[in-house]
């Protein structure tokens, strides 16, 4: 029987075994990320939102952790507009009572896709992110005309994780990638433990830009989900285990 090895936080792989036991899928928790707020002295005061500006959140970890400090302004700004980076950031958003408009697909190329960010008059926008991260949506936003604050509320951290533990799993194995930086911590695992050959087996991502990573990194199977969220995994995930003769 084919196993999904899910490899986001503890926390948010806990959550999808779950979803995935009630459909009859077997899989391991194997965390390679976790996430932890920036300490408060380390942190720089959270940014003032314009009128008739824009705050884009860029992952759901940017609503956990930012949206707390933020709900104030984003319900006291006039004409403010909230965008997420895709549809789980957007489902995080309301459910705390923020709605917010996504792109069709769930990245920084299509939120600078999106009318309000592609016309002549760019608004003023605070972007909601982690540490680091790519550069690509400011960087634009900026050559567009547009005022741009970047606010860090979270960083990554990369906990030790032993593949080892991929020894005791019988039968083929299937991959959750949900960011290019999980994917190529993955994938300096795998071969750095000798056990390249996995590079075989599917490997789960949601978006097109992690897809194309994947395949430079040598992956044979590269299976594109509609976004990152659980849903959208089990969704990846079940035609291919009926094409397999597993379901």
């Amino acid at each position: 029987m084919t196993t999904a090895v899910l490899t986001r936080t503890e926390a948010d792989s806990q959550r999808l075994s779950s979803l995935l036991q009630g459909s009859g899928i077997a899989s391991v928790v194997w965390p390679l990320i976790s996430i932890s707020p920036i300490p408060d002295e380390e942190q720089v005061a959270v940014p003032e939102l314009a009128a008739g500006g824009c705050c884009i959140f860029i992952s759901a970890n940017a609503v956990r952790f930012g949206l707390p400090q933020l709900a104030a302004g984003l319900d006291q700004t006039p004409a403010i507009k909230v965008l997420a980076v895709g549809r789980k950031t957007q489902k995080t958003l309301a459910a705390s009572g923020i709605e917010a408009i996504a792109p069709e697909q769930p990245d920084s190329e299509g939120l600078l896709a999106l009318p309000m960010l592609s016309g002549s008059v760019i608004p003023d926008t605070v972007i909601v992110k982690g540490e680091g991260g790519r550069e690509l949506l400011a960087t634009e936003l900026r050559r567009r005309g547009g005022q741009v604050k970047e606010w860090s509320c979270y960083r990554r951290c990369w906990p030790q994780a032993d593949p080892g533990l991929l020894n005791r799993l019988g039968g083929p194995l299937v991959f959750q990638a949900s960011s290019g930086e999980i994917l190529q911590r993955l994938s300096q695992l795998l071969a750095g433990s000798e056990k390249q050959y996995l590079l075989q087996s599917p490997v789960i991502v949601p978006s097109d830009r992690v897809a194309r990573l994947a395949e430079d990194l040598g992956w044979d199977r590269v299976i594109r989900a509609q976004d990152a969220s659980d849903q959208g995994f089990l969704n990846a995930i079940k035609p291919m285990l009926s094409v397999d003769g597993n379901r």
